[in-house]
Formats: C-alpha cells, structure tokens, sequence
C-alpha cells in the first residue's frame, strides 16, 4: 500500500473477522465481513457480512465479487486464515488493494525452509528444524507447511509419518511481540504472553489466550528489536506484524512470523487500526495512543456439544458471539473473552472469573 488516502469503507477477510471489523468501526471505518462464522457482533457492527465455508478462494469469490458490485469496494484487510489458502490473497491481490503485506512477502514468510535458513544467515537463534524425519522422534514437534494458530502441531510420534517439517520442542515461555512495520524502520507495540489448550481432537498446542504488557528484560527487548530490523529489511514487512518466540532461561528462540494482524493487536487500545495504516504509508506514528494496562484475550472452546440458548444476555466482555440456536460442537470455539485489570495478575484472575460467569449462562440460558 503506497497511496495515503484510505477510504471511510473497508472490505475485511478473514476466518473470524470480528476483531478486524472492531478495530475499523473504533477508529471511524464501515465495513464489509466476509469471514467463516458470521457471528452475531460481527454482523451488527459491520454493514453487510458474508458467511463462506472457507477461505479457499472458490469458497470466497462469489462473496467478493459481491462485495465489489454492491458497495464498490476496491481495498481490504486481511487476518487469520489465509495462512491455509495463500492462493486466494494472490487471486485477491489481482483486483483488490490490501493494506497490508502483499501476497508475495506473505507467503515467502511462510516457506519455511527459507525462512529457518534466513534466521541462521542473520544470526537469529531458533529452535533446531529438520525436513526429514528425525530418528530421535520423541523430542520433536511435528509441523504442518501451512497453518496457525497451532493447528496441526502435535508432539512427534517415532512410528508416524506425516507431511510437514519437524521441530525440537523446546519448554519456555511462549511468547509474541506486536510490531508496526515501514520502510523507515520497527515500533515495537508490546510483549505479550500465550497459551494453548488440549482439545479433545489431541491439539495440545491450539491457541487459546493471550495477555499483553508482558515482562521481559531490556537485554530481550534489544535482541528482539535487532532481529526485526534485520527480519523487517530482508522481508519488506508492512503494518502491524508480530513474531512468536520461546523464552527459556534468558534466550529467546524465535518461532514465526505472523505477516498479518494478530490477535494482541485489540489489546492494545482502540485507535490501533491507525498505527498499521500509517505503517503501511511507510510512517511510524507515535501519536496513537496505546492501552497502557495489561488486557488479555482467551478463546472458550465446548467441553461438550453446546446449543446456544435463545435471547442469551452475552456480557459486554464477551466477544465473537454465535447466533442463537447455534450448535457448537465438542472442541470447536464458542465465543471469546476479553478481561482488564491494573496488573496481569488481576487481568488473569478476571479472566477466570469471566469464564465461570459465562460457563453458568451458557448453562442456565439466562
């Protein structure tokens, strides 16, 4: 994205595109969803969302097509989920301005034997990969070419064969830093620490929660701030971006990119939109203002097959609500979480307490 001038109405495409549709309407933006769930507040505050199967692009071309003949739409955003269909951000890039990363510097981030071998060129410590099955199974992770959110991650079974690269398993604080990206340079925006949940389907490494404002060293921040510079110069990365590493003992180990807007950006104010549109104009802004308490984010996922009751009163932290008589099934997601507080020990314990409110709504129907 090169032009200043950012439209009143943005096209926004993403597996659950709530949390990018929120962040357009905070700072002044309208906007057309087309996502894989249609929640309900994501339909109430967007103008019109699309519901599709997936993001392959088959699946998403009518909605955009749609999209162009009925609002004349011409530029979108784009998050989570096109890590599994990088051909329809191409198809997408034909037509459409992203304000973002382009799709070629999106899926080159994404081949991961370019990606390992550049960290080792910059001197970026990583945990040890391999693109053949190690004869010391256990220790390692297995890790599909696509995907996120932890999708498909499992610890290595010694007798399994899959397709996908392999990593050591390292045990640390997992860990992201949110980044504002130009051509003049990196903004840090924030630490933020993750965890993840063992669902029933053996996803013991699915994302979950995340809470911002994270402790780290200055001699952490620094390396961290170094590698970007390096890793933001060798992609072009643009706008809000975020890097997941592992922290253990003092060493960070970095794991991915994320080229995209990631979740820890709602938990960093409401004008944050703004920082990736600047960043995107090649300018870093220091003069949008950022939360400066810690808030944390956490996905609830069904213990068991849940019906949405009818008229439920969703509290206001809620987020990502499904329609009413909705049947969520065993391990799939059923809404989200967002808590506050003055520390993160406070937001955490909020958080708990949220679940157990909602875990009772859900159960009662009121």
């Amino acid at each position: 994205m090169e032009s200043c001038l950012v439209p009143k109405c943005l096209l926004v495409i993403a597996k659950s595109a709530r949390m990018l549709v929120q962040m357009c309407v905070d700072s002044g933006f309208e906007v057309v969803a087309i996502d894989c769930f249609a929640d309900s507040d994501t339909r109430q505050m967007a103008k019109q969302t699309y519901q599709v199967a997936s993001l392959a692009w088959d699946d998403v071309r009518g909605a955009v097509a749609a999209v162009r003949k009925i609002y004349g739409l011409t530029e979108l955003l784009f998050g989570s989920g096109l890590e599994t269909y990088p051909e329809t951000l191409s198809s997408l890039e034909k037509d459409w301005r992203i304000i973002g990363n382009s799709a070629a510097i999106f899926q080159r981030v994404q081949d991961k034997r370019d990606f390992f071998a550049r960290l080792d060129s910059l001197s970026i410590p990583h945990p040890p990969v391999v693109f053949t099955k190690p004869e010391d199974g256990f220790d390692w992770l297995l890790k599909p070419w696509r995907g996120e959110g932890g999708l498909g991650i499992r610890l290595c079974n010694n007798d399994e064969f899959a397709d996908g690269y392999w990593q050591r398993y390292i045990e640390g604080r997992s860990m992201s830093v949110l980044f504002a990206a130009s051509r003049d340079g990196v903004e840090l925006i924030g630490f933020n620490e993750q965890w993840t949940v063992n669902s029933d389907g053996g996803q013991s490494f699915l994302f979950q929660g995340i809470v911002s404002h994270a402790q780290v060293s200055m001699s952490i921040q620094t390396d961290i701030a170094d590698w970007l510079d390096k890793l933001v110069n060798a992609y072009g990365l643009r706008g809000l971006n975020s890097l997941d590493f592992i922290l253990r003992d003092g060493t960070c180990y970095v794991l991915e990119i994320n080229a995209r807007i990631s979740a820890s950006a709602q938990l960093y104010g409401k004008s944050l939109l703004l920082k990736h549109l600047h960043a995107c104009q090649n300018r870093l802004d220091d003069s949008v203002e950022l939360s400066k308490e810690p808030n944390a984010y956490q996905i609830i996922y069904a213990q068991k097959k849940v019906t949405i009751p009818e008229r439920l009163a969703w509290p206001i932290w809620a987020v990502d609500r499904p329609n009413s008589g909705a049947i969520v099934a065993t391990g799939e997601p059923i809404c989200s979480i967002i808590a506050t507080g003055k520390n993160s020990g406070q937001v955490l314990d909020n958080l708990h307490r949220q679940q157990r409110i909602l875990a009772n709504l859900l159960e009662t129907g009121l």
